[in-house]
């Protein structure tokens, strides 16, 4: 059974979207049809910011399966290199969503007769456990990782030394430039964006 997929052209800040890299175009048969050079280049850009082939495909307009026949096709090495790389930096956003589900979860809703009765959050305790063995392998990581972690040393001490200097180094950001979009508010408990509506209950 076919399903809809949503797209949701809006995305959350917690992570700025990476600079996709320059790549040459793959050439098409039609110019104005298919898969256009602006139509590579916008699929490699939201490719870069989900790692979602199936969503990026739907925001440019094309079915995933053409995109990897387009990807493994003769002449179009470098739109193959440049999804690569998108994969790649994609990474960065993802690993931000994870910390988000390791700690907050994800929203379970429970509904009677058709009404929303109880809605909960669940962490995940594997998530948070694989985050865990990744960032203090010394501690928590497979012996293998433990070894790598006494011979290469702990990362978090790299991190510790590097972090003061690059606290250093920010600078002032504008106000006008930290403007929420228009009906959203900014949650200052969670630092993330909210609907906007003020709570009149009290």
């Amino acid at each position: 059974m076919a399903t809809k997929l949503k797209v949701v052209e809006e995305y959350a800040d917690i992570v700025p979207a990476p600079k996709v890299p320059d790549f040459t175009t793959a050439p098409t048969r039609k110019q104005h049809a298919g898969w256009t050079a602006e139509r590579q280049r916008r699929f490699i850009e939201h490719l870069a910011l989900t790692g979602h082939v199936g969503e990026a495909c739907a925001i440019v307009g094309v079915a995933s399966s053409s995109a990897y026949r387009l990807k493994n096709k003769v002449g179009a090495e470098s739109f193959s290199r440049a999804w690569d790389a998108a994969i790649r930096l994609c990474a960065t956003r993802l690993s931000a969503i994870a910390f988000d589900r390791a700690l907050n979860g994800r929203v379970e809703r429970h509904y009677k007769d058709g009404e929303l009765v109880m809605e909960r959050r669940i962490p995940s305790d594997y998530l948070l456990t694989w985050l865990l063995s990744r960032l203090d392998p010394a501690q928590f990581g497979s012996p293998s990782a433990k070894a790598l972690a006494a011979v290469a040393g702990d990362p978090r001490d790299a991190a510790r030394n590097e972090l003061p200097m690059l606290l250093d180094q920010l600078t002032d950001v504008p106000l006008e430039d930290c403007e929420c979009d228009s009906g959203q508010g900014l949650d200052e408990r969670l630092g993330e964006m909210s609907d906007g509506l003020v709570d009149t209950s009290d």
